[in-house]
C-alpha cells in the first residue's frame, strides 16, 4: 500500500470519528439538558465535545468528575455518557439521591445499552439491571438468601478460610527459603472467593481453579470499566481492547457455566431462591456471577486498602490486636473504606422529575456522586486525611455520610456480608503476621489508584509478612548470639534488641571484675538487667523482634555468681517475662558454645575453662525445663546454616 493511500486511509478514519462524535453530540442535545440552579460550564456544543474527549480518552470517570468539582464546587453539572449528568460529592445531597424520600427515583444507573449487553448485564442480574421489575425480583433473591443465618456461617467460613491462608503464606517461605513476600491483594481474593462460593452455593473450588476464576474476575473489571460508558462508535479505534476484553467477558462467561453444572440448587437459601424464580438460564448464570463478582473483589480491595493504611498508622493496629471489641474492628474497616473507597463513584440515573434540596432533576438525569472526593472534605469530615476509626464510634452518623457502599434501596445487597467476612480476615491476618511495604516512596493514602470499576493501585507492591513473632537467642557468653541476631534482623526487618548487658553496665557504671568479686552488685545488675529487659519486651508487645538475650540470662549469671539469686524470682518482672516466654509469641534457642567462638570483649563475664562454659549452657536447660518454656537448640557452627533454621521455625505451619 502507498504512503498516500495510508494517509487517505488514516484521513478518513479521522473525518468519520470527528462527524461521528458531532453526530452523538447532536442527538445527544435533544435529551435532559441543564439545571438552573446547578452550577457548572456552559454545555455548548464545545463543551460537549471537550467531556466527551475527556471521559472517553483522557480520564478516568473519578478523575473527570474530581476536575470539574474543584473547579465548581461541591455539585456541578456536565455532560457524561450523551446526556445531563450532575455532579456531586455534597454529603446532604448525596444522603438524598441514596437514601431520602425520592430514593426510589434513583434505583437505575447511567449505563451504555451496547456496553451493558457486551458484558452481559443488560436486563440482568441487579448490578445494572435497569429493568425496574426484573431488578426487584433479582434483589430480592439476593436479599433472602444472605439472610443472618448465612452471615453467621459466613464469619466462621472466613476465620477458617484465613487459617488457611497464613499456613499456605507460611509454607510458601519455607519451600523458597526466601523473604517472606506476598501477593496480599490475591490472598485476600482467595480467602473472599472461598467464603461466597460456601455460603452463596455451597460448594469448594480447588487452588488451580480458583486461581483461573480470580483471574477472570479481575479482567472481567476491565472489560466492564471499558465497556460501561464508551459509545459503541467509538469501538473499533480500540480493536485489540475490544477483542482482549470481550475475550475476558466469555471466559468469565464460560467459568460461571461450567460452575453452575456442579451446583446442587438446594444447597444454599440463594440458590433455591435463583432457582424456584421464574428466571432464565442466562439470569440465573448472571445472577451466580455477579454474586461472585461483588462478593470476591470489592471486599479483597477493600482489606487489601485498610491493611496497608495500617502500615502507616501502627498505634491504631495495635489498639485493633489489642482489642476484642467488634465495634472497633468494624470501625477500622470503615475509615479504610471512607478514605480509599474501592467505587470512588456512585452512578444513577433519575427514572422520573423530581426536587432535591430545591434542584429540579428532570428524567434521565445522570447522577455521579464524587465519594472519594466527598469522604476527604473537611467539611465531612474532621481531620479528613488521618486514618482516625475513632470517628465512627463517637458519631454513628459518619457511617450513612461515608457510604462506602450505598444507601438506600440501590445500596449493595451483600454490605453485611461483606462485613462479616472481613472482621475475621483481618483479624486473623493481622495476628499472624506484620504487614510491610517494601522500597514505598509516598504515603498509601497517596496511591495513584485505576478505576477498574473496584478501584486498584496502579503499581503493585512488594508486601512482606513477617510473623509476629519474637525470636530470642540465649545461651553462654561467645557462641555467637549478637553475631547470628544482626544477621536476621538485616535479612528479615526484625527489631533487634540487643547489647542489653552493656546498657544496664554503662548505666550502672560497673565492670565485669567488680561484678565478678562482689555478689550483691552482682544480683542488683542482673535485676536491673531484668527490669531493662521486660521493659523493651513491653515496646515490641506486636513486633516481629530478635533479642540477642532475655531474662532468662540473668537467671543463669545470677544463680552461678550469686548465693542470694533466687530473690530475683519474686520480682514480678520476672514472672511477666517466664510467662511470656511460654507462649507461642516466643521462639527460643539455646546456642551451644562452640570452642572456637571463646572470646573476651571485656564485657562478658568470662569461665575458668571450657567445662564450665559448657555448664553455664546446662544452667540455661534447668532453668527452661523447670519453668516448662519451650526451646530448641542451635549446635551449628555456620552462620547460615542457623539462620536457615531459625527462619524455617518461624513460618512453622504448625
Amino acid at each position: 500500500m502507498s504512503s498516500v493511500s495510508v494517509s487517505n486511509s488514516i484521513l478518513l478514519v479521522c473525518f468519520t470519528f470527528i462527524a461521528s462524535v458531532i453526530l452523538y453530540n447532536i442527538r445527544a442535545a435533544k435529551k435532559p439538558f441543564g439545571c438552573q440552579s446547578v452550577p457548572g460550564p456552559r454545555l455548548h456544543f464545545g463543551t460537549r465535545v471537550l467531556m466527551f474527549l475527556q471521559v472517553n480518552f483522557l480520564h478516568t470517570v473519578p478523575e473527570f468528575t474530581k476536575f470539574w468539582c474543584q473547579h465548581y464546587g461541591d455539585t456541578v453539572g456536565v455532560w457524561m455518557n450523551g446526556g445531563y449528568t450532575i455532579v456531586t460529592c455534597d454529603a446532604e445531597f448525596s444522603q438524598k439521591i441514596l437514601s431520602g424520600t425520592e430514593s426510589k427515583n434513583f434505583i437505575i444507573r447511567m449505563g451504555n445499552k451496547d456496553g451493558l449487553k457486551a458484558i452481559g448485564m443488560y436486563k440482568k442480574g441487579i448490578i445494572w439491571n435497569n429493568d425496574v421489575s426484573k431488578w426487584n425480583l433479582q434483589r430480592h433473591i439476593f436479599q433472602s438468601g444472605l439472610s443472618s443465618d448465612v452471615r453467621r456461617k459466613a464469619s466462621i467460613v472466613a476465620r477458617n478460610i484465613t487459617r488457611q491462608e497464613i499456613h499456605r503464606i507460611k509454607t510458601s517461605v519455607r519451600k523458597d527459603n526466601t523473604m517472606p513476600t506476598v501477593d496480599l491483594i490475591n490472598v485476600l481474593r482467595h480467602i473472599t472467593l472461598a467464603v461466597v462460593l460456601d455460603v452463596a452455593f455451597g460448594t469448594k473450588l480447588d487452588r488451580e481453579r480458583s486461581e483461573i476464576l480470580i483471574d477472570c474476575i479481575v479482567n472481567y473489571f476491565k472489560a466492564w470499566e471499558f465497556f460501561l460508558l464508551k459509545p459503541r462508535f467509538i469501538w473499533p479505534l480500540f480493536p485489540y481492547h475490544v477483542y482482549r476484553h470481550q475475550k475476558a467477558v466469555l471466559k468469565l462467561q464460560e467459568e460461571i457455566r461450567n460452575l453452575s453444572k456442579d451446583l446442587n440448587p438446594q444447597a444454599s437459601p440463594f440458590l433455591q431462591n435463583l432457582y424456584n424464580n421464574d428466571l432464565t438460564t442466562e439470569e440465573i448464570h448472571q445472577c451466580i456471577l455477579e454474586m461472585i463478582l461483588a462478593g470476591t473483589d470489592t471486599s479483597s480491595v477493600s482489606l487489601y486498602y485498610t491493611i496497608m493504611l495500617l502500615t502507616e498508622n501502627r498505634k491504631i493496629e495495635n489498639q485493633m490486636l489489642d482489642s476484642s471489641n467488634d465495634l472497633f474492628i468494624e470501625a477500622v474497616l470503615r475509615e479504610g473504606m471512607r478514605l480509599m473507597p474501592v467505587g470512588p463513584v456512585i452512578i444513577r440515573r433519575a427514572l422520573a422529575d423530581c426536587e432535591i434540596s430545591g434542584t429540579h432533576i428532570k428524567a434521565g438525569t445522570n447522577i455521579v456522586i464524587q465519594l472519594a472526593l466527598q469522604n476527604r472534605n473537611p467539611k465531612w469530615f474532621n481531620n479528613p486525611l488521618s486514618f482516625d476509626p475513632q470517628r465512627f464510634l463517637q458519631n454513628e452518623n459518619l457511617i450513612a455520610l461515608s457510604a462506602p457502599m450505598g444507601l438506600g434501596p440501590k445500596s449493595c445487597v451483600g454490605q453485611h456480608l461483606a462485613m462479616v467476612e472481613m472482621k475475621p480476615a483481618i483479624s486473623g491476618l493481622l495476628a499472624a503476621f506484620k504487614f510491610e511495604r517494601i522500597n514505598a516512596t509516598k504515603l498509601f493514602i497517596d496511591t495513584k489508584t485505576k478505576w477498574d470499576i473496584a478501584q486498584q493501585p496502579i503499581v503493585n507492591e512488594i508486601i512482606i509478612a513477617l510473623p509476629r513473632k519474637k525470636i530470642v537467642l540465649v545461651g553462654a557468653h561467645s557462641v555467637g548470639k549478637t553475631t547470628l541476631a544482626n544477621l536476621i534482623a538485616s535479612r528479615t526487618n526484625a527489631v533487634l534488641i540487643s547489647e542489653t548487658a552493656r546498657t544496664v553496665m554503662k548505666k550502672m557504671n560497673v565492670s565485669p571484675e567488680l561484678l565478678r568479686k562482689n555478689p550483691q552488685k552482682s544480683l542488683d545488675f542482673q535485676a536491673s538487667i531484668i527490669q531493662h529487659q521486660f521493659e523493651k519486651e513491653g515496646q515490641i508487645k506486636h513486633e516481629f523482634a530478635i533479642l540477642d538475650r532475655c531474662s532468662i540470662d540473668a537467671l543463669v549469671y545470677a544463680k552461678t555468681f550469686c548465693e542470694q539469686w533466687e530473690k530475683l524470682l519474686d520480682m514480678p518482672e520476672t514472672c511477666k517475662c517466664i510467662e511470656n516466654y511460654k507462649s507461642d509469641e516466643y521462639v527460643i534457642f539455646l546456642i551451644e558454645p562452640q570452642s572456637t567462638c571463646w572470646k573476651d570483649d571485656g564485657v562478658r563475664m568470662m569461665s575458668k575453662d571450657y567445662d564450665d562454659w559448657k555448664a553455664f549452657s546446662e544452667r540455661f536447660k534447668d532453668i527452661m525445663n523447670l519453668y516448662k518454656i519451650k526451646f530448641q537448640v542451635l549446635e551449628e557452627l555456620d552462620l547460615n546454616i542457623r539462620f536457615m533454621k531459625v527462619f524455617h521455625t518461624l513460618f512453622d505451619c504448625n
